[in-house]
C-alpha cells in the first residue's frame, strides 16, 4: 500500500457526501496522529461553486464536527498524484474517474479502502435529515478503518526504511 500526503474524496456534486467524508477523515487522521495529511473534497459534476448542503453541515455538527465553510469544487487532472489517495462513493464513480481523467491514479471506493468491498455510500441528496445522518454514520465507520489503514501503511513504510538503512550500514 502506498503512503499518502493527501486524501481527496469525490462524490457527484461535492455538496453532501464528499464534504462529510473529508470532515470525518480529517477527524480520524487527527486521532491517529496524522494531522499533517491534507484532506479535501471534489465533485464529478460541478457546474458552479454551490455551497455545501445545509443538511450535511447540520448532521456533521450534531456529531461534533464542523464542515469547513467552502463550496463545491470540480475535480480535475491536477488533483491526482503518486502521493494522493482518491476515494469515491461507488464502483461506477471509480470507473467514471478513470475514464474521464488521464492522470487518475490511486482511486478506490471508500468500501474497498476500508475493507468492505461491497459497500457503496448512497447519496442522501434531496432526502430528509435522517438519510444524511445514516450516510454520516456509515462514513464514520468506514473512514475510521481507512484512517487506520493509512497509518499502518505509513508505519510499515517507516519500518521498511529503517530496515533498509540498517542493512545498508552492514555492507
Amino acid at each position: 500500500m502506498n503512503t499518502y500526503n493527501k486524501v481527496i474524496f469525490v462524490c457527484m456534486g461535492n455538496t453532501c457526501r464528499s464534504p462529510m467524508a473529508a470532515t470525518i477523515m480529517k477527524h480520524e487522521l487527527e486521532k491517529c496522529g496524522l494531522d499533517h495529511i491534507a484532506v479535501e473534497s471534489r465533485g464529478l459534476v460541478v457546474l458552479f461553486p454551490e455551497p455545501y448542503n445545509p443538511k450535511a453541515v447540520a448532521v456533521a455538527s450534531k456529531h461534533g464536527m464542523i464542515i469547513p465553510n467552502n463550496h463545491a469544487t470540480q475535480i480535475d487532472n491536477r488533483d491526482f498524484g503518486r502521493d494522493t489517495l482518491c476515494l469515491v462513493m461507488n464502483q461506477p464513480m471509480k470507473a467514471k474517474v478513470y475514464n474521464t481523467f488521464d492522470k487518475a491514479i490511486n482511486v478506490y471506493t471508500i468500501g474497498e479502502f476500508s475493507g468492505d468491498l461491497e459497500a457503496d455510500v448512497k447519496d442522501p441528496y434531496g432526502k430528509g435529515v435522517e438519510e444524511y445522518d445514516k450516510c454520516f454514520t456509515q462514513l464514520e465507520g468506514m473512514l475510521g478503518k481507512a484512517a487506520h489503514n493509512i497509518k499502518k501503511a505509513l508505519d510499515d513504510s517507516a519500518e521498511k526504511r529503517k530496515e533498509e538503512k540498517y542493512d545498508s550500514n552492514w555492507m
